[in-house]
């Protein structure tokens, strides 16, 4: 198998037409980050981000890869989704992970890997391939739009009727507010998205938690994905007013078919309200009249999906791995981590007291 990397922002020509065929064709994957155009606009922002072109037998394969530094490797867009993976067209055997890890000059690449998008990583009924290491699955809730907006809400009514029953709840409070409530699903304005960026980074330090859009010149990449307009990969915007005011807004990535959800933020001063929940509503049902088939929620199980979650799936996440001491550091940090946050989980009362040390923290952060 030949393997060439190549810089994400230089992608373009035959090999870019050929990727968007493949994530286009019945069957494929069709979601954005997993796109030419999504890799192309990561590069153009972050130098670090490649892509990794195989071939073996006329048949190619993509990954796109962020390297982190000591040969640690992220998925492509990390802060702006959690998923990613090898795109290959069918019939392309499954490489040797640790010889396309030596091409691409890594030890060790982190995923969560978005399905179906090309050879399994290994998972439940599958056999784990050398050089894969899973640490487990994570929750990754969808709306299933294939039968149109009504029929998505049904089901989510009979899935989880005490969420619909609270998403009615907030939306009628809206409505009978004394300001208009009024809804854009494509804003253009810049000012806007910095607005939500504030928003979303407040978020982050409020919690405790570290702010992946403060570093990796977040704020320039949120800018090229929303301006991004191409058939596999096409970004907007969605502003929720109440009033004149922005109460919450979206940055999502679409396909044809796929739509993402990348960052939700709100403004606090609104959040008896849950405009956030709200605005995603409206989006989904706009995703619908545009064609989309599927809204994927974003990893995580937080409540607030359930209101819109019609399937919960849950994705392999783990290493690719070679035999390098840098390797074996990582093996050794996520087995802590993963104890750790295991402990954590399974104890509710020990749960509450972190989450509520994290937010302490967090106010002390400012």
């Amino acid at each position: 198998m030949d393997i060439e990397v190549l810089a994400a922002g230089a992608l373009g020509g035959v090999r870019a037409e050929r990727w968007a065929r493949a994530l286009s064709a019945p069957g494929g994957a069709a979601h954005p980050v997993l796109s030419p155009d999504f890799a192309r606009a990561v590069g153009g922002v972050r130098p670090a981000a490649r892509v990794a072109v195989l071939e073996s037998d006329g048949r190619c394969g993509w990954l796109g890869f962020e390297e982190r530094g000591h040969g640690v490797g992220e998925v492509i867009g990390k802060g702006f989704t959690d998923v990613g993976g090898l795109l290959c067209e069918p019939g392309l055997p499954r490489p040797d992970y640790r010889a396309v890890l030596a091409a691409c000059g890594l030890a060790v690449w982190r995923f969560v890997q978005a399905e179906p998008a090309g050879p399994p990583l290994g998972g439940a009924g599958t056999a784990v391939p050398p050089g894969v290491r899973l640490l487990g699955r994570v929750p990754s809730p969808l709306a299933d739009l294939s039968e149109g907006y009504e029929a998505h809400r049904t089901a989510v009514r009979r899935r989880s009727p005490a969420s619909a029953k609270t998403l009615r709840k907030h939306e009628n409070r809206l409505a009978r507010g004394a300001v208009p409530v009024r809804y854009v699903f494509d804003a253009r304005d810049p000012q806007l998205l910095g607005t939500m960026l504030r928003w979303k980074s407040a978020q982050y330090r409020a919690s405790g938690w570290s702010d992946p859009l403060a570093a990796e010149r977040g704020t320039e990449l949120a800018h090229a994905l929303a301006g991004l307009r191409t058939p596999t990969c096409t970004g907007a915007l969605s502003v929720l007013y109440l009033g004149d005011e922005p109460a919450a807004m979206q940055l999502t990535l679409r396909s044809a078919t796929v739509l993402t959800c990348c960052v939700t933020a709100f403004d606090h001063r609104y959040a008896a309200h849950s405009p956030g929940t709200v605005l995603l509503g409206r989006v989904i049902a706009t995703a619908a009249e545009l064609g989309v088939t599927t809204v994927d929620l974003g990893t995580g199980d937080s409540e607030y999906k359930q209101a819109f979650t019609t399937e919960q799936r849950t994705l392999p996440q783990g290493l690719l791995w070679r035999p390098t001491l840098v390797a074996g550091g990582a093996l050794l940090h996520d087995a802590a981590e993963r104890t750790a946050r295991d402990f954590i989980t399974a104890r509710p009362w020990l749960r509450s007291r972190v989450r509520g040390a994290l937010r302490r923290y967090g106010a002390l952060r400012g």
